[in-house]
């Protein structure tokens, strides 16, 4: 017991040396790589430091939603969504980051060096190279080409520390190398917390399918194997979704058991497949971003809600006179798929932990349309969110199956099925049949394909999967830039300066004041007076949507899709090149 204390003391000494530094050149002294070979030499130890990878998760990314066009923010909106970037300086910056890597490898380094036992030195190696495999796709993703490092560095490998970068190619080849060991090395036991090998063929999955699309889409780039990708995408997705492990939560209840799904204390474990626990998670603070007036006044936009079907399974969009019609805020939430009142608030909402209707804050939104999916309490205003926070989930991998599907032509009745027509019997929504049609709204907004199988497999995808984090990477790898420059919009203002009853209960609720103008006297109790600024405006000078950023922003340029190496990398290691014309900015 004493011996394998100070081991643990060991351990943790070491992981702390690793992280204590963040730029690329810091390396691992000869000696400490020597000394470990003994260290890690049993079961207790290898535990701990795989154990310890789990904290590099960043469940904040299911707020990544925040800078595509389902979200609008009241004053300068995220760089990508007005192109005003500046240019990160400093050694590690701008996500060039790669302390968790090192951690990583020296774990791969000493779990390789154990002798006692072959199963559980794969099971380790297995959550190991996981997460490097989850690391190197968040890189590429941001990056592109990056160098890859599959060994903790020495202060002899000069080569490797002053070498250029990989090209993606290799990399998501490697990726794709190291989730294929977890999957054959990993525990087939679920668990809601813990890395299995349904958690890497999940991983698998998404990889795919965003590399695959973006290869098939930025065509500017030339890069092959797109399709063989998606192939890729299609067997890991089948064979998680054949393993019967998984299903889509359903209670028979159409209009709660979506929006329950994600205010369960406990994640559910018929269809969540990584969560973070909300035990490890306490400090991240979920519901202060769409109730708290100092957390950016995100609220979602009209693009999303006209998005949703009618319950009748008919567009919406077919229902209005045009792309910004006059449809009052609540004839918008009547007869719609229960995931958007599940998400958005709409009239008739009762907060969690409440016994009464609220309305939507004008102070906490800044389009009228505020975000309510996974909101609890008011006891979290100030923080302390006590959910999990759900990462992958197995709609997430159903959408996927039918993506590549229907990119590659194949898509059918079956797939459907299998995977959209779930989601959407959840959701109390007619099952779609093939072929699939679609309206002039999905037509005039994407550019990437006329498709109507593709664009309603997207739609599906941003329905289900709204504000979980997936729209802006969606957004990347489909090529579809011009959206995140899109013009946001809100609900209908019929009149400024006109008393405004939102939720048809006889009592007026808002008062929209032009800017400039003055604040109504005396004011009525229970009435929000939403002043208009130089920043917003309605959408047709007196009346219209809101608008909550009015100002032209530049058209989106190709190099925005990666994001720039910090410049004091680049005169450190003269081997690394800028990413196409950062140089300039």
């Amino acid at each position: 017991m004493k011996k394998n204390k100070k081991l643990l003391i060991v351990v943790l000494f070491s992981l702390t040396f690793l992280s204590a530094c963040d730029s690329q050149m810091d390396v691992m002294p000869d000696t400490k790589i020597a000394e470990s070979s003994e260290l890690f030499n049993n079961e207790s130890s290898l535990t701990s430091l795989t154990n310890g990878l789990y904290q590099n998760i960043d469940y904040s990314a299911i707020l990544n939603d925040n800078t595509s066009d389902n979200m609008a923010y009241i004053n300068t909106p995220p760089a990508i969504r007005w192109g005003q970037y500046t240019q990160p300086t400093a050694l590690g910056s701008g996500g060039w980051s790669w302390s968790e890597l090192r951690q990583i490898n020296y774990i791969i380094y000493n779990i390789n060096r154990y002798t006692k036992s072959d199963d559980l030195k794969h099971e380790h190696l297995g959550i190991a190279k996981f997460f490097r495999a989850w690391f190197y796709f968040k890189k590429v993703k941001a990056f592109g080409d990056v160098p890859w490092y599959s060994k903790p560095l020495s202060t002899t490998d000069d080569s490797l520390l002053y070498k250029k970068r990989d090209s993606r190619i290799l990399i998501v080849n490697n990726i794709l190398s190291d989730l294929d060991y977890s999957i054959r090395y990993l525990s087939s036991d679920k668990s809601l917390n813990k890395i299995t090998r349904w958690t890497a063929l999940a991983l698998k999955s998404r990889v795919s399918l965003y590399e695959g699309t973006w290869r098939i889409y930025h065509t500017y780039a030339d890069l092959p194997g797109g399709k063989d990708l998606l192939d890729t995408c299609i067997e890991a997705s089948k064979e998680l979704m054949q393993s019967g492990e998984y299903k889509i939560y359903s209670t028979g209840d159409p209009e709660d058991d979506y929006k329950n799904m994600f205010l369960a204390t406990t994640a559910n474990s018929d269809e969540t497949i990584l969560a973070k626990s909300f035990s490890e998670a306490s400090l991240f603070s979920y519901t202060p971003q769409f109730i708290s007036t100092s957390n950016g006044n995100y609220g979602a936009t009209n693009s999303l809600v006209s998005d949703y079907p009618m319950l009748d399974g008919q567009s919406y969009y077919s229902q209005e006179s045009g792309q910004l019609s006059e449809v009052k805020y609540y004839d918008e939430f009547q007869n719609r798929d229960y995931r958007l009142s599940a998400s958005i608030k709409g009239p008739g909402y009762i907060r969690p932990g409440t016994t009464t209707t609220s309305i939507n804050d004008f102070s906490e939104n800044a389009t009228g349309y505020q975000v309510v999916k996974r909101v609890g309490p008011p006891s979290e205003d100030q923080g302390g969110d006590r959910r999990d926070v759900i990462l992958f989930r197995y709609a997430e991998v159903l959408l996927n199956y039918a993506e590549a599907r229907a990119i590659l032509g194949e898509l059918n009745q079956n797939d459907l099925d299998l995977t959209i027509n779930v989601l959407r019997k959840r959701a109390g929504v007619p099952l779609l049949t093939y072929p699939l049609h679609t309206d002039l709204l999905q037509l005039q907004r994407y550019t990437r394909t006329k498709s109507a199988d593709i664009l309603e497999v997207c739609r599906a995808r941003r329905i289900e999967l709204a504000f979980e984090g997936f729209r802006t990477d969606d957004l990347i790898r489909w090529n579809e830039g011009q959206l995140f420059r899109s013009k946001d919009y809100g609900i209908f203002i019929p009149n400024e300066n006109e008393y405004i009853d939102l939720d048809n209960d006889g009592k007026y609720d808002l008062y929209v004041v032009p800017f400039g103008g003055s604040v109504p006297s005396p004011k009525i109790s229970g009435v929000q007076y939403f002043k208009l600024s130089a920043v917003n405006a309605l959408s047709e000078g007196t009346r219209g949507r809101l608008i909550p950023y009015r100002w032209d922003v530049p058209a989106f340029q190709n190099y925005e899709y990666l994001k720039p190496i910090p410049i004091e990398e680049l005169t450190l290691n003269p081997n690394l090149i800028q990413n196409p014309d950062w140089s300039s900015k």
